[in-house]
């Protein structure tokens, strides 16, 4: 999310003279005015999720979006306010709103824009304006599914149409002599390499004709 918010602040501050861009309370020197600090105020994590479909190395991509505020603040002087009303306008832009779908992201709601000049010390203030907005974006994760690729079945044939006998499947006894065993190995279908009638099977098209012999 940083790196999205970064990048979409640096071109905006590109349009204003290339300003140097600075996280709020990073332990830096200041840097000569005019600048922007960046600070991201809280994150809402929505209730839902996108499960993206298996991919052919049974991998999943599991995708959640997010709304963060954010929170600009640029520093130049008596002409803060200026500087920030153009900033709001130039993410705006055609150009900028083409580079956040790029970058799959999104500025949503402008909550606040203002001129607030900061205290440096107990007489003097230094200009500053801010800026608030709704910063919309995506978070993902890829996870390593460990699937099924076959199915060992091991068991008897039970009842029948006549004296069904379902509940017997959960009786713990023997195998009755007699019965009918059923032992097979289910592969999933990626797995099977067989086509054993080629699409050539031609028993029930319009071949049968012992119907048509009845008295």
């Amino acid at each position: 999310m940083i790196d999205q918010l970064y990048s979409l602040v640096n071109e905006g501050a590109k349009r204003l003279g290339n300003w140097p861009i600075i996280f709020a309370n990073q332990n830096i020197p200041r840097p000569v005015k005019p600048y922007i600090s960046l600070n991201v105020m809280n994150v809402d994590i929505p209730d839902h999720v996108i499960y993206m479909p298996l991919t052919e190395n049974d991998e999943q991509e599991v995708i959640g979006w997010r709304k963060a505020t954010v929170e600009l603040q640029i520093y130049n002087g008596i002409e803060s306010l200026s500087s920030v009303n153009t900033l709001a306008l130039v993410l705006q832009t055609n150009q900028l709103l083409e580079y956040q779908n790029t970058i799959d992201c999104a500025i949503g709601q402008r909550l606040f824009i203002g001129y607030v000049p900061e205290l440096l010390n107990a007489s003097q203030f230094e200009g500053r304006g801010i800026y608030q907005f709704e910063f919309l974006y995506t978070e993902s994760y890829t996870d390593q599914i460990n699937s099924i690729c076959s199915a060992e079945l091991h068991g008897r044939y039970i009842g029948g149409a006549s004296n069904p006998d379902a509940y017997s499947i959960f009786d713990s006894t023997p195998f009755p002599p007699g019965s009918l065993v059923c032992n097979e190995i289910i592969s999933c279908w990626e797995e099977l390499e067989t086509n054993w009638d080629n699409s050539e099977t031609t028993w029930d098209k319009t071949v049968t004709h012992w119907d048509r012999e009845l008295p």
